[in-house]
């Protein structure tokens, strides 16, 4: 399972999709020649280093490399490079008596791990949820969640994730805000299935959403769209508490967040944490993926800036921006370049960290409220009446999402003073990014298992794939113009082939871009669940990432297997196959959804088996699985000069196990995180 869309963009989405009339038709009128070229090289020159300066840490005989020529050689860190890698009379040489000391004991000590694919924002909203993934009765989930509800009495919301479907329902359809009532009344509980499909809620959370009323009415467009099956009404037709699908459930989840939406410093307490227990696996950097939340992406950046502008950023964090495919993906497109410039400009100390902020907050303003705009342009060029005959309900609709996105990312941070005007935060940012934002991020489809995955096995439906040629083909060739990576969301054999082509088509548009600029542009195609044997070849000869997740890959039986004919197994999770077709490889995982402990990735990437005797080997080597979680990262991020290996000259960004890494071709509990150090600095030490 791959983590969901958030529920207000779907429903955003479904209005787009079911009323094109209204929102499409601006797509037409798109044009791609205003958006000037940004030729400057984005590739990260070589570090400058001093060899001969007194070492402020040193690791002490470190086993290096994975291959059986690796060697135990030690390691000199100044400020925050790399400085010498030697024998332990070379380091002597540069080893004082302030140096601190870290003794590897002859274990393998590794370039810091990166996953290339996670949600941070949603791994926050988790810290605070209770987890019912493993319950399988209602008396076991009666016991988890009244003991959470007992231990959080200072939460204001309760949030559960994870109950799973089963034949005898651990919450009961009919009587289910009572149920949950029993467990706590006094606070609105929000219960999220494990795919994200389902939310129950009690009595108070859907009072505090207006919905607790006899149906209909119905809320908002739910009647125009046909979903008021998606509502389960008792006998009295008021709503029971289990509603079906994002775009229904967000009129539960929504209010409920705007009217409970955490400050800013309780989210920051929450990103430092998320951002340590990474640190604790070794991770000492993370690309992290939009949900197609605009709004969100710049608020969750202008929090990334205020930690480590405080010190309190453990690793490092290559962000994105979202597009969605309407009438304002071409205006996320160059929203997000603004972005990535406003950084370059304060790593160039052009701009002070506090008018990086007042910047990055009005653009935060836009993010929230560009779609609505267009919809509001419509209604008052007279969408309404006969040719437009839902307008009204869109408006009161789109006025609603706007108050949550308001409520839950701009106010937040609008309602503050600003942080970086504070005598104790430094002035300008570091030359050396702790913080990146070269990514734009889309959706081409949803998921094999509910069967929407754009497949070329079936013909295309409304809305999969989520961008059409046309959409695509306009936002690659802009995203590429302005030099910003498109990373996409691609289950299905369908939408892979659907991104390589219009990778293609863009690169052959921007020829004269890419000339000038001196390289091109890494777009990036994610998951790959699926994909055509002819399709392989063209990530490596198109320069094209394969971002894949090891642990999502699983042998048959499940419903996944169930959905794909055995014929297409051979290429389905196809990393081997990628490798041998001269890809760059990156693997990351998706956390929360799966776990985003690397040795785990890394021992199933290996020890992986064929799915049925005679299928394909697609299972990698130790040295390969590594370098995806390393140097195959930094060329995404244009950093393979100064990250991703332990030499001189490269950040200092290291991890020290316990064992030699080989073990994990064993299994991933043979070997321990020891210590992590991100640029320079220790950000986590094992007992």
């Amino acid at each position: 399972m791959n983590c969901p869309k958030r529920s207000s963009s779907r429903l955003l989405e479904k209005i787009s999709k079911e009323f094109p009339e209204l929102l499409g038709q601006e797509k037409e009128s798109i044009g791609t020649e205003a958006y000037q070229a940004d030729t400057r090289s984005l590739i990260e020159p070589s570090l400058e280093y001093d060899g001969d300066s007194i070492a402020d840490l040193v690791i002490r005989d470190a086993l290096l490399g994975t291959t059986e020529d690796r060697e135990r050689r030690d390691i000199a860190v100044s400020g925050n490079l790399i400085t010498r890698v030697g024998t332990p009379d070379e380091i002597a040489r540069v080893t004082g008596p302030e140096t601190k000391v870290v003794d590897a004991g002859g274990k393998s000590v590794m370039p810091g791990f990166t996953d290339s694919h996670l949600h941070l924002f949603v791994a926050m909203e988790r810290l605070r949820a209770c987890d019912v993934e493993d319950v399988k009765t209602t008396d076991e989930f009666r016991e988890r969640v009244s003991k959470f509800a007992d231990d959080k009495k200072d939460e204001a919301v309760l949030y559960v994730f994870g109950l799973r479907y089963f034949d005898d329902p651990v919450i009961p359809s009919q009587g289910c805000r009572q149920f949950l009532d029993e467990i706590a009344g006094d606070r609105p509980i929000l219960v999220y299935a494990h795919d994200m499909h389902t939310l129950w809620g009690n009595t108070k959370a859907i009072e505090v959403a207006g919905l607790l009323h006899e149906m209909p009415p119905y809320p908002h467009l739910v009647e125009e769209l046909d979903m008021q099956g998606k509502i389960v009404l008792d006998s009295k037709r008021v709503p029971t508490g289990e509603f079906h699908e994002p775009e229904v459930y967000y009129f539960l989840c929504g209010p409920v967040e705007a009217e409970f939406a955490p400050s800013v410093e309780q989210r920051l307490e929450d990103l430092k944490e998320v951002c340590s227990q990474l640190a604790s696996l070794g991770i000492t950097g993370v690309h992290r993926m939009g949900l197609a939340q605009p709004a969100e992406d710049i608020s969750f950046l202008l929090m990334l800036i205020e930690l480590e502008q405080g010190g309190e950023l453990p690793i490092r964090v290559n962000t994105s921006c979202s597009s969605i495919a309407d009438s304002n993906m071409l205006a996320d497109a160059a929203r997000a370049h603004e972005v990535r410039e406003l950084l370059a400009r304060a790593r160039r100390k052009e701009l002070t960290a506090a008018q990086l902020h007042d910047a990055l907050v009005e653009l935060l303003k836009q993010a929230g409220g560009g779609r609505h705009d267009t919809i509001e342009m419509l209604a008052q060029k007279g969408g309404g009446g006969e040719g437009h005959p839902h307008m009204g309900k869109i408006l009161k609709a789109s006025k609603h999402i706007r108050r949550h996105t308001h409520a839950v990312h701009v106010r937040p941070h609008t309602e503050r003073e600003n942080p970086h005007r504070s005598l104790d935060m430094p002035e300008h940012l570091g030359c050396h990014s702790m913080v990146r934002c070269d990514t734009i991020k889309i959706f081409m489809d949803g998921v094999i298992e509910k069967d929407t995955a754009f497949r070329t096995d079936r013909p295309p439906t409304k809305g999969i794939p989520e961008f059409g040629r046309k959409e695509l083909d306009r936002l690659l060739e802009v995203s590429d113009k302005l030099g910003m990576q498109v990373a996409a969301h691609s289950i299905g054999d369908g939408s892979v082939r659907s991104m390589l082509d219009a990778i293609l088509r863009a690169r052959e548009r921007n020829e004269a871009v890419d000339k000038e600029r001196g390289h091109l542009i890494p777009h990036r195609v994610e998951h790959i669940e699926t994909c055509r044997a002819e399709d392989l070849h063209r990530f490596g000869k198109q320069h094209v990432v394969t971002s894949m997740q090891p642990l999502h890959e699983r042998p048959p039986a499940t419903l996944w297997h169930e959905m794909v004919p055995k014929q297409e197994w051979d290429t389905s999770f196809a990393w081997r196959d990628a490798l041998d077709n001269g890809a760059v490889l990156v693997f990351g995982s998706d956390w929360p959804i799966v776990s985003c402990d690397v040795r785990k990735g890394i021992n199933h990437a290996v020890t992986r088996e064929p799915w049925y005797e005679g299928a394909r080997h697609q299972n990698v080597t130790l040295e390969e699985a590594v370098t995806a979680y390393t140097s195959g990262a930094a060329f995404t991020e244009y950093s393979s000069s100064i990250k991703g290996d332990i030499k001189p000259g490269m950040l200092a960004d290291i991890v020290v196990l316990s064992d030699d890494i080989a073990s994990l071709g064993k299994g991933p509990d043979d070997v321990d995180v020891v210590t992590t150090i991100c640029d320079g600095k220790i950000v986590y030490k094992g007992a």
